[in-house]
């Protein structure tokens, strides 16, 4: 990718951030993969790249093999929208969005923290419930354990009680946010609101951008905090047992 672009910039936050939490195999010359089998089928951080490939329909099989013999469905996202749809399935799309910095970061009772070693495993245990993965909570655990240095891990708390989470990644030029969720109990009370403007008045790098799924409705909730859709990708899922 050419650091010269903006969006390949942001890019290239978003593949590195999601390489802390997976292992990352260098399939091709233009194919990579990156793969935490702890992590089932999350197509945000388990996916591959073949946007570089010339011969794309044939590059998915082979990533995808990876992924199968991991028991993992294979993603590839498409930027461009050169990937072979005939042979791809769509599986959703993702919204890259950015927001500029606000004045006013105040949000009703909303007290954000940074966190240290000390409150690490509230901030896992507040992820784990916020995306309903508790199975997950030792292997990020140790993913955010070895990864402090790199980020900036944030709490919300609502009454103190902990109520929300976010992960603030500078790299390569651009500042993402990261993890951003809410305990079931917490939402619809102005915690993410808080999150979002808290982490948009700290960005170090320029305008602050993060990511929403379709799937999730959540794109009304970003647009209101003051983001803007920088771009869009369709999420493929190579599907078992077809070829070119």
């Amino acid at each position: 990718m050419s650091s010269d672009s903006v969006i390949d910039r942001m890019e290239n936050n978003e593949w590195s951030f999601c390489a802390l939490w997976t292992r990352r195999v260098k399939v091709s010359r233009c194919a990579e993969v990156l793969i935490n089998r702890l992590l089932g089928d999350d197509y945000f951080f388990n996916r591959a790249d073949i946007s570089s490939c010339s011969d794309p329909a044939e590059s998915a099989q082979q990533v995808a093999r990876i992924f199968w013999r991991e028991g993992l469905e294979c993603y590839v996202y498409d930027l461009a929208g050169n990937l072979p749809e005939k042979n791809l399935l769509l599986a959703d799309k993702m919204h890259v969005l950015t927001g500029e910095a606000v004045s006013d970061v105040s949000e009703a009772d909303t007290i954000i923290s940074k966190v240290d070693r000390s409150s690490l495993a509230t901030w896992v245990h507040v992820f784990c419930e916020s995306f309903s993965v508790p199975e997950w909570s030792a292997e990020v655990e140790r993913i955010m354990s070895s990864n402090m240095a790199k980020l900036d891990l944030l709490l919300a708390y609502k009454d103190q009680s902990p109520a929300g989470c976010a992960a603030i990644f500078n790299h390569n030029g651009a500042t993402g946010l990261y993890c951003l969720g809410t305990i079931a109990q917490m939402r619809r009370r102005g915690t993410a609101e808080g999150i979002l403007k808290s982490a948009m008045s700290t960005s170090k790098t320029g305008p602050l951008f993060l990511q929403t799924l379709e799937s999730e409705g959540l794109l009304p909730l970003y647009l209101k905090a003051g983001f803007r859709i920088a771009y869009t990708k369709k999420i493929l899922k190579v599907p078992k047992g077809r070829s070119r």
